[in-house]
């Protein structure tokens, strides 16, 4: 078995290693057998030496070459396009011979073919010898149909010897080729277990993660629940009804802070939250926290699929603010909240806000709210227009800053 054994090469991926061993141990196979039966019929068939002592001395040729460079692709074309030419011109000029082993010498260069050089090689390999085959058969099966002298003893030997021969590489073609396949199952599977505990571990993780964020979040509201309460007991010693009315303003916004922050930790999904659904009941809870008591119906409508957490906060925020002022400043009854949420392809939202009160006052460019939704504006990448009319009051904000 030393024999066999290849000569240390550089090749490190299995299916390389695999042809490279095949090429070597192929190559030995032929020249040991080659060079036994060319000694064989050296005795009594001058024409069946010179065929397989050619045999022989390709083999040597490419095992010599590849001993020495160890590039076995050269190595394999050389014997694939040697090994053809001799095996077709043994069909094709030497007459009077049944030709019985030669398709078996042509399936061993096609497998061989396909396994060291390719698919593409292998088509090649197998389209020459079918169109061979189809020739010879078209023009000179006829010339040996028939034996002109029936089989020696010695010759039907040298037949079995070669037709042994022929079956034991192609044999260990199949070999080789269930040990590579069942190598590159082996692997696959490995790899589908490592991707698998990967998967478990990464999900493990992100729902630490989630349970986290949502801790956080939930930790947030409630400090910012403190603060609101100390605010509101706080607000209790101001004396000016005017200072008293920016300081429940400044506690309102940090209730809408709280609700926000209440929604996020309620969410199952952090990273991406349905917008709709969000602030339909942000807006349904910052109207019953707020101290202006008046009966409000909201509709929101969005083609938004999710929006993500670093968005929707600032988003929020704007909406709340929005919201704020409708109730403080255009509903004196009831009222009508239209919200209309959209996307483009190129990741922008479009968001329209709409009322239908009649605003107590005109618009302050230098009020607090107003620049409130400036910054959230410029926080969002985007601008926004205002439109006050008789029927109510419409803003559009065109907005870029969306993360996935």
């Amino acid at each position: 078995m030393l024999f066999f054994k290849e000569p240390k090469h550089s090749y490190t991926d299995f299916y390389d290693i695999a042809r490279f061993n095949s090429a070597w141990r192929v190559n030995i196979i032929l020249c040991i057998g080659l060079f036994l039966i060319s000694t064989f019929f050296s005795f009594f068939s001058v024409i069946a030496f010179i065929q397989y002592f050619s045999g022989f001395l390709i083999s040597l040729t490419g095992l010599t070459y590849l001993f020495v460079t160890k590039r076995f692709i050269i190595v394999s074309y050389f014997n694939v396009i040697a090994a053809l030419l001799l095996v077709i011109s043994s069909m094709f000029f030497v007459r009077n011979n049944p030709h019985i082993i030669e398709p078996l010498w042509l399936i061993i260069i096609a497998i061989f073919a396909y396994f060291n050089l390719g698919k593409t090689v292998g088509h090649a390999v197998l389209t020459i010898i079918s169109v061979s085959i189809s020739f010879y058969f078209y023009f000179f099966l006829n010339d040996n149909e028939t034996l002109q002298e029936p089989y020696s003893t010695m010759q039907l030997i040298g037949l079995i010897l070669e037709f042994s021969m022929c079956m034991f590489i192609i044999g260990y073609f199949i070999h080789i080729f269930i040990n590579t396949t069942a190598h590159a199952e082996g692997k696959f599977r490995q790899a589908n277990e490592e991707l698998n505990e990967q998967y478990k571990m990464i999900r493990l993780q992100n729902e630490e993660k989630t349970v986290l964020l949502q801790e956080i979040h939930h930790r947030v509201k409630n400090n910012l629940q403190v603060i609101t309460s100390l605010l509101r007991l706080q607000s209790a010693e101001i004396e000016s009804e005017d200072a008293k009315v920016h300081f429940n303003d400044a506690i309102n916004r940090v209730m809408t802070m709280s609700l926000i922050h209440q929604k996020m930790y309620q969410e199952k999904n952090l990273s991406q939250m349905d917008a709709s659904d969000y602030f339909k009941t942000l807006i349904d809870d910052l109207i019953r926290s707020s101290s202006v008591q008046l009966p409000i119906q909201v509709n929101v409508t969005s083609n938004l699929d999710k929006v993500g957490s670093k968005t929707i906060v600032p988003l929020a925020l704007l909406v709340a603010e929005l919201v704020s002022n409708s109730m403080k400043h255009a509903f004196e009854q009831q009222g009508n909240i239209q919200i209309t949420f959209s996307s483009n392809d190129d990741n922008q939202l479009k968001l329209i806000y709409e009322d239908n009160g009649s605003w107590k006052e005109q618009e302050n460019k230098a009020s607090f709210g107003l620049q409130l939704i400036e910054t959230l504006t410029e926080q969002l990448d985007g601008e926004y227009t205002r439109n006050s009319t008789e029927k109510g009051t419409q803003y559009i904000f065109n907005l870029s800053n969306l993360d996935d």
